[in-house]
Parts: C-alpha cells; structure tokens; sequence
C-alpha cells in the first residue's frame, strides 16, 4: 500500500469509527431512559410494535395525570366544605395552579443548573403568589410539588391540614 492511500485510508476509518460510536452513543442514550427501556423490553418479549407499547404507555400516564387533576379539584371542593378555603380563593388557586403547570413543564424541558433554577424561580414565585392572596402554598399544585418541584410533582399527595 502507498503512503497516499495510508494517508486517506487511516483518518477516514478514524472519522467513521468515532461517527459510528457518537451514533452508537446517542443511540443508546435516547433507548435507555427508564421507560424507553421498559417499553423496548415488553415490545420485544411479546413481538409487539414498540409504537404501540409506547402509546399505551402514553395514555396510561395521561389517564393518571387526569385523575390527579381530579383529585385535586375534590380536594380543593372539600376544602371550600370545610371552610379552610373560600370559593373565590379556591377560584385563585386553579388559576395559579394552571399556571405554574404550565411554567413547570417549561422548566422541566431544561437541564441541570437551569431546569435548577428555573424551578426555584417557579417555587419563588408560587410562594409569592399565595402570600399576597393570603393563601397557604400547600394547596398549589396539590401540595406536594412546592416541596420538591421535582418530575414526580404531579402525583396526588395530599396537602397536609
């Protein structure tokens, strides 16, 4: 072989390896989340299109998701019944609490220091919000979330008395 053609040859191979692995990688990263996996895992022990595992998968979590909607409007409902909430405040709290929905899940498209901040800000606010409206936090976003303002922040935790 000519000096020439070790002089193409090597970097080209070198090019493609890492293009395969950085492929290999990014491959990988996308199929490894917890539930990627778990629906690659059931879509190949039982033959079934991954599509439709996921979608499944999809629509269970929307299902929660209302549900816990719907829990927390009950509670908010019982809370007015118990006079620890007036309508009015309770009318406040779904606003705010649609709000901050919306405004979490911009900062949980974020990563690391700024999906940080961006729920430190959203609590800051949140807290803000229900001081001048002489409202407890813990009726936002269920009660829980104030707390963490985790990814989970959307579970049916019920605020503490």
């Amino acid at each position: 072989m000519n000096v020439v053609s070790k002089k193409v040859i090597i970097p080209a191979v070198a090019v493609a390896a890492i293009g395969a692995g950085a492929f290999s990688y990014a491959t990988v990263s996308a199929a490894t989340s917890p539930t990627n996996s778990l629906v690659q895992k059931i879509a190949g022990t039982f033959h079934l299109d991954p599509a439709k595992v996921q979608a499944v998968f999809n629509q269970d979590r929307a299902d929660k998701q209302a549900q816990a909607e719907t829990n927390y409007e009950d509670r908010l409902t019982k809370a007015v019944s118990d006079g620890k909430l007036t309508t009015e405040q309770k009318s406040k709290v779904l606003a705010e609490h649609n709000q901050l929905k919306t405004e979490l899940e911009t900062a949980m498209q974020k990563t690391g220091t700024d999906r940080r901040t961006a729920l430190q800000q959203v609590r800051a606010e949140a807290e803000s919000w229900a001081k001048s409206n002489s409202i407890d936090s813990k009726w936002l976003l269920g009660g829980r979330a104030l707390r963490g303002m985790g990814p989970h922040m959307h579970s049916a935790a019920t605020p503490a008395d």
